[in-house]
């Protein structure tokens, strides 16, 4: 009897130490794993560092100053331009019309994708259309951070553009 206590206690060890090793295994596979699998964090660009909330973006005007072309084909900016009231946060449609008077100069889109004609000089603003590689435009001004470009198609409609995607055509 005593020697089938022994056996008994032998293989009763051994299927606990066996147990101990694969449950201790399981867990440092789980915690590995387990931190492997969450998703790692969101870059931020500096494009989205300072985001404004739709209300600042409202309450804050964006007056434009057209561009006009000079005869040693360079270009200045009119210091007549009108700033947009502070008033109302979008400028008036006669107000902006006024304000691109000018014809500016002809351009050409160098972005091999294309781009998005905007309604205002914001990406968050309605996409009017697109652009596609080498389309001939007018741009007919700026906007006062120098971030985007009013510009005139050739059918007459006119939008906005993210600048440094266009080069000049003579």
């Amino acid at each position: 009897m005593k020697r089938l206590s022994g056996l008994l206690q032998f293989m009763l060890g051994f299927v606990m130490g066996v147990a101990i090793l694969v449950g201790g295994a399981t867990a440092v596979a789980y915690m590995l794993l387990s931190g492997m699998n969450s998703n790692p964090p969101k870059p931020v660009f500096t494009e989205e560092k300072k985001e404004e909330t739709k209300e600042e973006k409202a309450a804050k005007p964006i007056p434009t100053t057209p561009v006009q072309e000079q005869p040693q084909a360079e270009v200045k900016e009119s210091p007549k331009a009108a700033p947009a009231p502070k008033a109302s946060p979008k400028p008036s449609p006669e107000a902006r019309k006024r304000e691109a008077t000018s014809e500016g100069y002809q351009a050409r889109v160098t972005w091999q994708s294309g781009l998005s004609l905007r309604s205002e000089p914001t990406s968050e603003s309605t996409r009017l259309g697109g652009l596609d590689y080498n389309t001939k435009v007018s741009v007919v001004g700026t906007s006062s951070d120098g971030q985007w470009q009013r510009i005139r198609l050739s059918d007459g409609r006119e939008g906005w553009i993210k600048a440094g995607n266009i080069s000049r055509v003579e």
